[in-house]
């Protein structure tokens, strides 16, 4: 499936990025910079879930498994290996370099900083790899009966500092532990929204599938459920859902439509409600952090035992499916929607919505400011005006930059976090899963990116003797290889990744977005 290239190219701005925008940030893209003051008290990350950041550089060698009120183990993170110390000094030489060059393009315009970016010192190929190879986790999901076994990689390469994507997995307690949920969160305008997304997603679409089984229970008189005060919202939500789209919706895709509606209204309407009603200035960007940010999410929920999967997307990052066909070759299967003004779908839902408004999209984007049409957070394209007009000259003043009214502001919210669903029934023809923040997809069509990933699938999945190899044993690092060695021309160069990865944050962001990727192999061997 081919789509419209959209690559950043050296010497040359996107066309986004030559539209002026209240939230164009340093590419063009979406709300977030990476120069954005942080907010008091915002500075401790939480590394659960966390892939990103600079845990190779810091030489944490593990993370932390945060358990769910069932006891079921999140799926952070198999044991990572230690860094070897050849690996090390490459990444601290990647470092400096990155510094030096920092000084040289801090003082320059932007015409002179996309010029000089042609004229910085390359990586060498050792240091390419250190830095590909810093943040890469691969492991086997073993089935239970009924179910079949999985191979997981993931990856990650940061644009921002720190990286405002996010990572999470999670074998879900139900259906004996055959159904396994993967996701990607992309946050912009900051890290805050991403994070509590990775952090609480996993949990509540377990309680979401844990309450509709007992609502269908109740249906069939079995018992009562006594729900818990927590649940109450998740009850209400989910009835609703049914209210308004039938009865006969599938467990699944009804659990991760009321989670993505829930998590959002704690994020944006409930966090508002609990500052007003504590009124306590030092939690508040703890509380309103996570509204004032933004992120898009995707969740892909794969049952083995069902052979089936089912994606959930808020925003543009997107899912595809790896379809080898009978004659050998293969075939790129989009699994979600992205959700901006180039989808004729979204144009027509914001203009029957917001009625008479001519502006709600502009420039392409959500009141001029906003790319994706559906996200999480971005309180403010979702508060009332007064609760704005209130809140927000503090919230600036401590750091959070985007905490700014967008021009004709007349009906919100402008922005939903409802999901898009896709269901698909999985065959024998269905090798892999491409999960990817839209960084991947700046750099890469849909068939690239199966192209790609089929070599590396055809490497590690044969039967007999045979040549094929690749250089990266993990399938995510092969593919963020060839997505920053593509130039805009769609040429491959060794040392386009190597100019590519010498440019630092934030200015690297006129160049390329961060890239985060789970790929998930099917009936792995």
């Amino acid at each position: 499936m081919q789509e419209a290239r959209s690559r950043r190219a050296f010497g040359t701005s996107t066309a986004a990025s030559q539209q002026p925008s209240n939230d164009s940030g340093a590419s063009g893209k979406k709300t977030g910079t990476s120069d954005t003051p942080q907010p008091a008290g915002a500075t401790k990350r939480s590394l659960t879930f966390a892939i990103g950041g600079i845990l190779a550089l810091l030489g944490v060698t593990s993370y932390t498994l945060l358990r769910q009120p069932s006891g079921v183990p999140v799926e952070v993170a198999t044991q990572a290996k230690p860094t070897p110390s050849s690996t090390q000094t490459a990444l601290e030489s990647v470092a400096t370099k990155r510094s030096d060059a920092l000084k040289k393009l801090d003082n320059l315009t932007k015409k002179e900083r996309r010029e000089e970016a042609q004229r910085l010192g390359l990586l060498t190929e050792e240091e390419v790899n250190a830095v590909l190879h810093a943040k890469e986790n691969s492991w086997f999901i073993e089935p239970v009966a009924g179910g079949s076994r999985l191979r997981v990689d993931t990856n990650q390469v940061s644009s921002n500092d720190p990286i405002e994507d996010y990572l999470a997995w999670t074998t879900l307690s139900s259906n004996a532990t055959n159904r396994h949920m993967f996701s990607v969160f992309d946050g912009h305008a900051g890290y805050m929204c991403a994070e509590q997304l990775a952090a609480r997603m996993g949990p509540m679409l377990d309680k979401s599938l844990e309450v509709i089984a007992q609502l269908a229970d109740l249906k069939k008189g079995v018992k009562k459920p006594e729900f818990e005060a927590d649940d109450k919202a998740l009850v209400k939500t989910i009835r609703q859902i049914e209210r308004e789209a039938g009865l006969n919706w599938d467990h699944v895709p009804l659990a991760l439509t009321a989670t993505f509606i829930n998590m959002d209204y704690e994020l944006v309407t409930g966090a508002l409600a609990e500052f007003r009603k504590q009124q306590q200035l030092m939690r508040m960007d703890e509380l309103l952090g996570p509204s004032v940010s933004g992120s898009c999410g995707l969740v892909a929920v794969v049952d083995t035992e069902a052979k089936e999967v089912v994606v959930a997307n808020t925003g543009d990052s997107r899912a595809l499916l790896g379809v080898r066909l009978k004659n050998g070759t293969w075939k790129a299967v989009r699994l979600s929607q992205d959700q901006t003004a180039d989808n004729a779908n979204e144009l027509a839902r914001m203009a029957r919505e917001h009625p008479g408004e001519d502006s709600v999209i502009h420039r392409g984007r959500v009141l001029g400011g906003l790319m994706p049409t559906r996200a999480f957070g971005d309180c403010r394209y979702k508060w009332p005006l007064e609760a704005q007009q209130d809140l927000f000259p503090i919230l600036y003043s401590r750091g959070h930059r985007y905490a700014t009214t967008p021009p004709n502001y007349v009906t919100p919210p402008y922005v939903t976090a409802r999901p898009v669903i896709v269901k698909h029934m999985l065959s024998d023809d269905d090798k892999f899963i491409v999960i990817a923040s839209d960084g991947l997809y700046d750099q890469l069509s849909d068939a690239e990116v199966i192209g790609s990933v089929s070599q590396w699938y055809e490497a590690h999945n044969q039967k007999g003797a045979s040549t094929l190899t690749t250089e990266d044993d993990n399938a995510a690092t092969h593919l963020i290889r060839a997505a920053l060695s593509t130039d805009q021309s769609g040429r491959r160069s060794d040392t386009y990744i190597r100019r590519l990865l010498a440019i630092p944050p934030p200015h690297s962001r006129r160049f390329r977005d961060d890239i985060s990727v789970t790929i998930v192999t099917l009936n792995a061997e």
